[in-house]
């Protein structure tokens, strides 16, 4: 059986905003080429710990941390961490889709000529094999040059996600990326975020717990800051080690 790696691990990590304290003494292993889902109601942390993950949080004034959190056995917080380069490793999609008003290729083309990392001669080929990846290249192949905002919202998203992945992350961060998608278009995004977690490793925050049971192979559940449990996503709905948990995925409390 091949061992499973672990490539973020977090330890004793706490988040403030202010004097406010929104994430309290976390420990958490995220596996290489898993998906790992986040769950808990609205407030509790979710998204503050997703942002943790790539120090989006520090453009937030008034905030700070405690702990530590390793991407390949470095601590990401260490004063000689380059945040842009850690962001190219651990790229992010957005709750709601967000393509820039430019063309589908533009959009796709961006991060890789910011970052220099290619050629004019080479940017064709990224381009349509980033759409590939997204699951997007057959419906926009002979469109390229029409506007991103003429997409439907499920291949905006999808469109997101292929600009993400251009720039070759290690990691993909996604908040609620499907929240104002169709169930359609969420169970598109669902069977692509298992194709990708073949190559990259995937944490999604979802409020959705049917789509955490379908989609991640972990799932920690979140309640007032705190990791209640951590577990397989088999083993955590069928059988919660914490009472919370069970009130919670049962529709007791929330």
């Amino acid at each position: 059986m091949k061992k499973i790696e672990n490539k973020i691990e977090v330890r004793n990590f706490s988040f403030y905003y202010g004097d406010f304290q929104a994430l309290i003494e976390l420990n958490i292993l995220i596996r290489k080429n898993q998906i790992t889902a986040l769950i808990g109601p609205s407030g509790c942390g979710k998204s503050t710990f997703l942002r943790s993950l790539n120090r989006m949080n520090e453009t937030i004034k008034g905030t700070r941390i405690e702990g530590e959190v390793l991407l390949d056995g470095k601590n990401i917080y260490h004063s000689d961490v380059d945040v842009v380069e850690l962001r190219e490793k651990i790229g992010m999609v957005f709750q709601r889709p967000n393509p820039f008003p430019q063309s589908i290729y533009n959009n796709v083309a961006f991060g890789p000529r910011v970052l220099g990392m290619t050629k004019h001669s080479n940017l064709d080929k990224m381009v349509q094999e980033s759409l590939e990846g997204a699951g997007l290249w057959d419906e926009v192949k002979h469109r390229l040059k029409d506007s991103a905002l003429d997409l439907n919202p499920g291949q905006q998203q999808r469109l997101c996600i292929a600009r993400t992945i251009a720039v070759n992350p290690e990691v993909i961060l996604m908040d609620e990326p499907c929240s104002s998608l169709d169930p359609v278009a969420t169970l598109h995004i669902e069977k692509l975020m298992r194709r990708l977690a073949k190559t990259y490793t995937i944490v999604i925050v979802t409020h959705n717990m049917q789509q955490a049971g379908r989609a991640s192979d972990w799932t920690g559940f979140f309640w007032l800051g705190r990791l209640v449990e951590f577990n397989k996503t088999a083993d955590l709905f069928s059988s919660p080690q914490e009472e919370l948990t069970e009130s919670y995925i049962t529709g007791r409390r929330g």
